[in-house]
């Protein structure tokens, strides 16, 4: 259990503030549930799939043409042919098992079982039948045109390891192996609670001192892309005790709560002095060295993470992207490997069109517009104004990250974006 934490501030670079958030999150919690394998496309799995017989489950033809011992026709030719006779004809419906002896050959169609005693198959275009024979004109090695049994997935071994989000070819790999239900992690469930005097809900039209509540939606957009369920509260005004109400009350029904704004040092700001006040806090952070977004909260409340992001719409953005979006996904049950993350983030390469500023000390996240010049470079025009400023995000593709220790990128260097 937690106890309340009293520090007036705890500071920490980006790096260190999220590894210590991500690994005070326990997995132990994290539920799953049952669900058709045919819904469950990008859900994370539960646990292994195990295979459940061999596959194929018997050596069966690859082509069309007659099943034979490869050993009888070793030294056949177009000038010396070998003659076998047909004793019958199988297809990938027959369910009787046939066998051949020496000089018997068995015509199958692909997907066929192989008879007993033959190894291979030649195709129809290497023989000459002539009723009820053939005249074999090329040699075959053993093994040719057949799937043997087991060749593909054995028995009882791992078909797909657990914490796999899956693919369209996953899905399709599990059905074909014979299973119509799958356990998948469940969703996690993340409630936002919009916080502001100022704000008001989006079918009230503003006066020129209010604003229109539209963070929850940018942030229920990524949730849901990330896998998650979103749900935005109502307005929760600056006041103390509607803040600590409305975060209890979301804690019940949530694995993690986003609190957009009040997480400053002004007045009216109580989203720090709320958690505070809750019984079994933590607090990991609430001041990180990070442009823009620096007073962001990372919390615990009754074991369950509590992120304070900025109000103003880019640094609510950002915010949540360095440190919103890992807890979802562990929350989510996906590990942080390689190639997932590779897929899940998508990132490209790009030449600045224009010199950059940064302050030195501050891990900066620059919002970038992407065009593609006459000789197909693709160029990115930075956007360094306000952080309130909702044009910029409609405006821009995704983010350029300079790093702490850097005081800016001139014109023409070449930059990772981070796509949004």
């Amino acid at each position: 259990m937690f106890e309340t934490n009293n520090l007036d501030k705890i500071s920490c670079s980006v790096e260190s503030a999220l590894n210590d958030y991500l690994d005070a999150i326990s997995e132990e919690h994290l539920e799953f549930e049952n669900i058709s394998v045919e819904d469950s496309l990008s859900r994370i799995l539960y646990e292994d799939i195990m295979v459940k017989i061999d596959q194929p489950p018997f050596d069966k033809a690859l082509i069309d043409g007659y099943a034979v011992n490869s050993s009888k026709i070793a030294h056949t030719s177009i000038t010396k042919p070998v003659i076998l006779q047909v004793i019958a004809e199988i297809n990938a419906e027959t369910k009787n098992r046939t066998a051949i002896s020496d000089n018997q050959a068995v015509k199958v169609s692909k997907g066929a079982f192989l008879p007993e005693n033959a190894d291979s198959v030649i195709s129809s275009e290497d023989v000459v039948q002539e009723n009820e024979i053939i005249k074999v004109l090329k040699s075959v090695s053993p093994g040719t045109c057949v799937a043997k049994r087991g060749e593909d997935l054995v028995a009882s071994e791992v078909f797909i390891k657990k914490n796999r989000k899956l693919r369209p070819q996953d899905v399709g790999g599990i059905i074909g192996i014979g299973y119509c239900q799958v356990k998948v992690y469940k969703k996690p469930v993340v409630s936002i609670i919009p916080t502001g005097n100022e704000l008001v809900p989006i079918d009230v039209e503003p006066d020129v001192n209010q604003i229109i509540s539209s963070n929850g939606y940018v942030l229920k957009g990524f949730i849901e892309q990330l896998g998650g369920t979103a749900k935005i509260s109502s307005i929760v005004k600056d006041d103390l005790n509607q803040v600590k109400s409305s975060i209890s009350k979301a804690l019940e029904v949530s694995d993690l709560v986003l609190v957009s704004g009040g997480c400053s040092a002004g007045t009216k700001d109580y989203t720090l002095n709320a958690i505070r006040e809750l019984e079994n806090s933590k607090i990991i952070a609430n001041e990180v060295e990070i442009r823009p977004g620096s007073h962001i909260l990372l919390a615990f409340v009754e074991n369950k993470p509590v992120i304070g992001l900025p109000g103003h719409p880019v640094s609510n953005m950002t915010s949540f992207h360095v440190f919103g979006k890992p807890v979802l996904k562990k929350l989510a049950g996906t590990p942080r490997s390689f190639w997932q993350d590779r897929k899940d983030t998508i990132k490209l390469d790009a030449f600045l069109a224009k010199k950059i500023f940064s302050p030195e000390g501050k891990e900066d996240y620059v919002r970038v517009r992407l065009l593609e010049d006459k000789e197909g470079k693709i160029i990115a025009y930075p956007y360094t104004g306000q952080s309130s400023f909702l044009s910029t995000l409609v405006k821009s593709h995704g983010i350029v990250k300079i790093p702490a220790e850097c005081t800016g990128l001139y014109q023409g260097d070449r930059v990772e974006v981070l796509l949004f």
